[in-house]
């Protein structure tokens, strides 16, 4: 994870500006979580891992500033950025943590991760989403906003070359094009069935992808049988 850490810290303070050129679904994969959050009105904590700048967050804190929120990550210059834009607010605190090998920190109403779980091997994400579940108070909600492998090869390969295309030609600067096809190298991206399996094998009742755009998806659990979605 060094190799990771170090690269992120490269991008830190590029990194947000990049988001809506790298990801093509930018406003609906970080707003598909919306709807689920506003289902667990009585949350009052979240946990973000594997939080970089603090982005997904932010989306959050929008829709629920009353929230308190423990942001945590391995790269410290991500997390700088953090704690920069959410200055002067309350209920923020952060740590620098690999969350792919220390234990994830106290008990949370919510959990939420995105673009960071796919640089993870599979029996890493699986001991991962175990340490998640752990950490969920009763009825608490996870949700994980990432890239995984397409169902075939033949569809990730086409998911694969469909990115490539669009970054090429979304105005991206090219050093910073080439960077992020550096940055890909280090993913470790598995498949939506396995990621949903292991959510359940952890002891989620309740596990869906609620958003899918070629190979950007969000996944969501949640820790109780849940018998009235209203």
């Amino acid at each position: 994870m060094n190799t990771i850490r170090e690269q992120f810290n490269e991008i830190s303070a590029k990194y947000d500006q990049q988001r809506p050129y790298l990801i093509p679904c930018f406003d609906d994969f970080y707003g598909a979580a919306n709807a689920l959050l506003a289902n667990r009105p009585q949350a009052r904590t979240v946990l973000d891992v594997g939080a970089g700048t603090g982005l997904f967050s932010y989306f959050l804190y929008q829709q629920r500033p009353e929230l308190e929120f423990t942001l945590v990550d391995l790269a410290p210059e991500m997390l700088a950025v953090a704690r920069q834009r959410f200055a002067g607010l309350p209920g923020f605190t952060f740590q620098e943590l690999n969350f792919a090998t220390q234990p994830l920190p106290g008990r949370y109403d919510v959990v939420v991760s995105s673009l960071a779980i796919h640089h993870l091997p599979d029996a890493e994400k699986a001991t991962l989403y175990q340490r998640i579940y752990d950490a969920l108070n009763p009825g608490g909600l996870f949700i994980n906003a990432d890239q995984v492998l397409g169902r075939t090869a033949g569809f990730d390969a086409f998911n694969r070359q469909h990115w490539v295309r669009t970054v090429q030609t979304s105005g991206l600067p090219e050093e910073a094009i080439q960077r992020a096809f550096e940055r890909i190298k280090l993913d470790d991206f598995g498949t939506l069935e396995a990621q949903l399996q292991m959510l359940e094998t952890a002891g989620f009742p309740e596990v869906d992808c609620v958003y899918k755009n070629l190979n950007f998806v969000v996944l969501a659990a949640v820790k109780d049988t849940i018998t009235n979605w209203n």
